[in-house]
């Protein structure tokens, strides 16, 4: 007799969109064709044109759990499923998709992009996902309110049950590996995970070689959003380097203190050249004076919106 388990691993298997084709179709014309050659044949025609309808039914619900679980232009409410607050301002949202077997597909560095109303207008940001591409049925985004922040603030006040508007995906960087050297990458709270996106994808595909540098700046040490998994891709991967910024650092801290300055930049980051690229994302006044920054140490001066093969490319 079968185990509980065993039966719901084949349940599921014949719920995955091929199989859930081609074994009832393997087994039905099998015995159609031994029913049509031990008594009349007119069974087995009968037979298959049932069959006909009811692939056409399956072939339908197969097209239909292969359609992307997010629109990129229309916009789609998603249920808050459950909040995990990880720092005095900063929590991860999940939300559930449309059906437990979906999840998105969102390329190397690009975002989701998430509208809420308030007082009357449409606020729309942009989020990157941190939830991995495998994750089936629901996306999560992390989200730090600012004093300023009209829609984190929103995001802070959220229930479990309310839904958001999200679209995506959004973007105009295209990660391609090796397309760079050497790759400095420049975050401010937040913005970290754009950046996790492409250091992530570096780090686990083995033909990237890329050496990748981070600094990061935040406010106070248990600002540093993510640093788990930051602190293990150094500590793994030989080409990453990262290193923190703390304007109000703890009296034991041994990392850099203030906000990102022009000698950081040149200590840490890759000297500017051709085979050398920067990412930068953060805080809009963290982006401006980044800009200022890498142009005076004698970088390409950046842009907004920037282009993928921009030298300096900001979120």
């Amino acid at each position: 007799m079968l185990s509980q388990q065993e039966v719901d691993d084949k349940v599921k298997l014949l719920n995955e969109p091929l199989h859930g084709i081609y074994i009832p179709v393997g087994l039905f014309v099998t015995g159609c064709f031994i029913v049509g050659c031990l008594s009349d044949i007119t069974f087995a025609y009968y037979g298959l044109a049932f069959l006909a309808v009811v692939l056409s039914v399956r072939v339908t619900m197969a097209l239909l759990k292969r359609s992307p679980a997010m629109h990129d232009v229309k916009w789609q409410d998603f249920e808050l499923a459950e909040t995990t607050i990880i720092s005095k301002n900063s929590a991860i949202y999940r939300f559930k998709l449309s059906r437990e077997d979906q999840y998105l597909d969102i390329p190397v560095g690009h975002h989701l992009a998430c509208c809420m109303v308030l007082d009357g207008k449409d606020e729309i940001r942009y989020y990157t996902p941190i939830s991995s591409p495998m994750d089936r049925g629901y996306f999560d985004i992390l989200v730090k309110s600012y004093t300023d922040g009209k829609v984190s603030k929103k995001f802070a006040h959220l229930r479990e049950g309310e839904t958001v508007k999200f679209r995506g995906p959004v973007g105009r960087l295209d990660y391609v590996p090796n397309m760079a050297t050497e790759i400095g990458m420049i975050a401010g709270g937040s913005g970290i995970t754009p950046i996790l996106s492409v250091l992530s994808t570096i780090v686990t595909t083995p033909d990237d070689v890329t050496n990748v540098n981070l600094l990061y700046a935040n406010e106070t040490e248990n600002d540093i959003l993510l640093r788990e998994e930051l602190d293990e891709f150094a500590e793994k991967y030989p080409g990453f380097k990262v290193n923190y910024t703390l304007t109000t650092p703890p009296a034991n801290w041994d990392g850099e203190t203030g906000y990102i300055t022009k000698e950081m930049i040149r200590k840490y980051m890759p000297k500017p050249s051709a085979e050398n690229k920067l990412l930068i994302c953060g805080p809009p006044a963290m982006k401006t004076v980044a800009i200022q920054l890498t142009t005076s140490l004698g970088w390409k001066k950046a842009v907004m919106p920037s282009k993928s093969d921009d030298q300096v490319f900001i979120f």
